[in-house]
């Protein structure tokens, strides 16, 4: 009986290890931005946000998120306005109805994300980040995944870098900030 469970316990393992992709290998950028075709969104709110916030390699932009989410109205006083989002995601996915339901739920799974997880980050917030409220940031970055994750099968890219790139966001939350 001991050898059997022996046996099963070390096939469990090595199915485990090679099922999980290793969440210390975060894949290129490239290997996931292109994965699901869909809009991109915002295009000139996000060219002058990238400009006044430009990234850093490395580092999270909370004003970034914080200038998109105020530039659109998604956010109103730091307030972020659930309905707008749903309704620019309505709009913005209009010519593609399969990817409605993948925003809604994006929207009400980022809600409680964000609800839950926020104090968390705020005790593990970088230095310098104090100017800028997270939690555009956070929200934008939940949704994207989100939408990633759950792309539907008419705008998955289905290539081996996509699919690796998938169940690396699925597996490793957290692990594949930008």
């Amino acid at each position: 009986m001991f050898r059997n469970l022996s046996v099963f316990l070390v096939c469990a393992f090595a199915v485990q290890c090679l099922a999980d992709p290793d969440c210390s290998q975060r894949p290129k950028k490239e290997d996931f931005m292109n994965c699901c075709a869909k809009p991109a969104p915002f295009k000139d709110v996000m060219a002058k946000c990238n400009e006044k916030f430009p990234f850093q390699k490395g580092e999270p932009n909370f004003c970034h998120g914080e200038c998109v989410f105020n530039e659109t109205g998604i956010s109103v006083n730091g307030v972020i306005q659930k309905d707008k989002i749903s309704a620019i995601l309505g709009e913005m996915y209009k010519a593609m109805p399969d990817f409605i339901p993948v925003a809604t739920k994006a929207v009400e799974k980022c809600d409680e994300t964000v609800r839950t997880k926020m104090a968390k980050i705020m005790e593990h917030k970088p230095e310098g980040a104090d100017k800028c409220n997270p939690v555009p940031a956070v929200y934008g970055f939940c949704i994207f995944v989100e939408t990633i994750v759950n792309c539907p099968a008419s705008g998955w890219q289905n290539t081996d870098d996509c699919n690796r790139a998938r169940e690396f966001m699925k597996s490793c939350p957290m692990h594949h900030k930008q």
